[in-house]
């Protein structure tokens, strides 16, 4: 049976009793979240919605396009989901139970595609390919699809799955469309079904596939587990708007009470993942994608505004305060923290989620960055830094090692992982130097991340609800 199949066979079996109250729970949280995202960017996202086509795939292809204006999403193990799992059940499926139960599935099945892409030159929101999947799943389960249809709808939908350009993510507008196009092809590859259209059902798994062409090293045993491991279980909700990696850079300069005209200079400490994206990020033009991707201006921004919202990332917002927003930044540093990337680590080595690479791997992977033209971001310097930075990582590497040599499989696949031990965390840490010639140093918190109290997750989505002026 290959992957598109088993897919099929389990989400058009799924049922609402099937799911773990935690699951349910988080899952109804995760559609206020995308909700609140998609109002507050609809302004940004009017010339996407204008181009729109009629129907349902309009629906989903205008709802992801607004939820991803300002980086104010959800994400889970391992993917930003929401974008596609929340409007693609609601568009199709014809009431509250089967909502919800499409929605969890395309969750369940792009987090693992996700997982299995995971190594390779796309990463985080940018699996654009992943809403191909989830789109089509949910709107499969939606429409009533039998297993078989609903295998050739996901088989469809990544018959060509998008390969973004880094360029046009990390700043212009044209980043709106990373969840649109692969979602609205989703959501259509299911009514292609639905009229009898079929798939290449290898298309996942295939030397030539999805696996082979969007991977350096593919990862196929994360695509296993359904309904017995619940990503769902993972997901994060940002209380801010901005990447994963800069959530805790954002909340500490909140949390800091300090004045802009105080402030000598700014140092951020920080994983890899929020360094490395700071430099992809760099441009001239102060946009609000580009503020989304910048430690910096995000610094900047919630000092001089007092707050963060996407109030604070509207054109006009930015245009008025540009050049003190500009000149607060350039006093900004950022400065990588092995021990805080060991921390992002061990968040999910600990909870089983480890690809235990071989030294062909990481050879293979090294020469597909050099393919990529990606070099430059090859995280293997930062990784052998956190190694030494963090016993608890070096126990986990001879742990792997004595694995090895006991001939254990290099990838115990996605059935080892602990979701309730999952931690995704981009810790960080902010250093003001006042113009008086004291120094403030401020921890960074990520409320709502994965893992936090449902109680906390809750709270944090009725604040961005309340935030977007939609009643929670």
């Amino acid at each position: 049976m290959t992957i598109c199949e088993q897919v099929g066979e389990w989400s058009v079996g799924l049922r609402a009793g099937d799911l773990p109250e935690s699951v349910r729970e988080r899952a109804e949280l995760q559609a206020g979240c995308v909700a609140a995202a998609r109002a507050a960017g609809e302004e940004a996202a009017a010339p996407f919605a204008a181009v729109a086509p009629e129907g349902p795939v309009g629906e989903v292809y205008r709802s992801a396009a607004a939820s991803i204006a300002h980086d104010w999403d959800d994400y889970l193990f391992m993917g930003h989901t929401g974008h596609s799992a929340v409007p693609a059940a609601a568009a199709f499926a014809d009431d509250p139970e089967r909502e919800l139960v499409a929605r969890v599935a395309a969750n369940e099945v792009a987090g693992r595609l996700g997982a299995a892409l995971f190594l390779g030159p796309h990463n985080g929101q940018f699996w654009a390919s992943i809403h191909c999947a989830s789109a089509a799943v949910a709107a499969s389960i939606g429409l009533g699809l039998d297993a078989e249809r609903a295998a050739h709808a996901l088989a469809i939908a990544l018959y060509q799955p998008p390969y973004g350009m880094w360029p046009g993510f990390m700043g212009p507008r044209s980043k709106l469309l990373t969840a649109a196009e692969p979602a609205a092809a989703g959501a259509r590859a299911a009514l292609l079904a639905a009229e009898g259209v079929t798939g290449a059902l290898d298309v996942i798994e295939h030397p030539r596939g999805v696996l082979a062409a969007l991977s350096f090293s593919p990862r196929p045993a994360m695509l296993g587990a359904l309904g017995d491991v619940w990503l769902t279980d993972t997901l994060a909700f940002k209380r801010l708007p901005g990447c994963a990696y800069l959530q805790s850079v954002a909340e500490a300069a909140l949390a800091a009470g300090v004045e802009p005209d105080q402030v000598s200079d700014v140092e951020i400490e920080a994983g890899w993942l929020t360094c490395e994206m700071e430099e992809l990020g760099r441009g001239p033009d102060l946009t609000p994608v580009r503020v989304n991707f910048s430690a910096a201006l995000t610094t900047a921004i919630a000092l001089i505004a007092g707050r963060l919202t996407p109030a604070e990332l509207s054109p006009a917002w930015l245009a008025e305060h540009g050049d003190a927003v500009r000149a607060l930044a350039a006093r900004v540093s950022l400065r990588h923290d092995p021990a805080l990337t060991a921390a992002t680590l061990r968040g999910s080595l600990d909870a089983g989620a480890s690809p235990d690479l071989g030294l062909g791997d990481l050879l293979r992977i090294r020469r597909r960055l050099g393919d990529a033209n990606m070099r430059d971001a090859n995280p293997a310097p930062a990784v052998l830094g956190a190694i030494r930075a963090d016993r608890g990582l070096r126990r986990h590497l001879a742990r792997s090692l004595r694995g090895r040599l006991r001939g254990a499989r290099s990838d115990a696949g996605i059935e080892g992982l602990d979701t309730a031990a999952l931690r995704m965390t981009f810790p960080s840490r902010i250093r003001f130097r006042l113009r008086d010639r004291s120094v403030r140093v401020v921890e960074g918190s990520e409320p709502g991340a994965c893992g936090r109290p449902l109680a906390e997750q809750r709270a944090v989505v009725e604040e961005r609800l309340a935030v977007a002026l939609i009643p929670a």
